[in-house]
């Protein structure tokens, strides 16, 4: 077990297998090379966040994008997959960033650059796919549609 601080949560404690290396950081904090996978449960409800083990902040909201955008199957390049340490997507767990805003119709998911974790080698990086389909800014419970194509 590890604690580390935070931001949203106090003082928590981790265990080793919640624990990423992300040698390449992630976009606009690529000072942060690890981070921690914390599940928090709220009543009924549980929420998965990305959180720096180093600095109380950052810490990010994330999802499975399979959860809100059906039929998520995003393709790597063969580089990628070579940096993710896989031979096949099947092997990694995808993760998208979420930015929430004041309204639960207004938060967007990040499609086009997910992060891409390695489970067994405990590695993860953030890719930029190359599928014009996925969008930066999807908003999936926006009842008045998306903000650009569908996914």
């Amino acid at each position: 077990m590890m604690e580390i601080s935070t931001r949203d949560f106090g003082p928590i404690r981790v265990d080793a297998d919640a624990l990423y290396a992300f040698p390449e950081g992630i976009y606009g904090f690529e000072e942060e090379k690890q981070f921690a996978l914390v599940l928090r449960t709220y009543g009924d409800a549980s929420l998965l966040y990305l959180q720096s083990t180093v600095h109380p902040a950052p810490c990010f909201l994330v999802f499975d994008p399979g959860d809100l955008c059906p039929g998520y199957q995003p393709t790597l390049s063969a580089e990628d997959l070579r940096q993710c340490g896989a031979e096949a997507a099947d092997e990694l767990v995808f993760l998208t960033i979420a930015t929430v805003r004041d309204k639960i119709e207004d938060m967007t998911i990040n499609l086009k650059s997910p992060i891409v974790m390695n489970p067994k080698k405990k590695t993860a990086r953030q890719v930029i796919l190359q599928d014009p389909e996925y969008l930066i800014r999807y908003r999936p419970f926006d009842p008045e549609g998306k903000e650009g194509a569908s996914c």
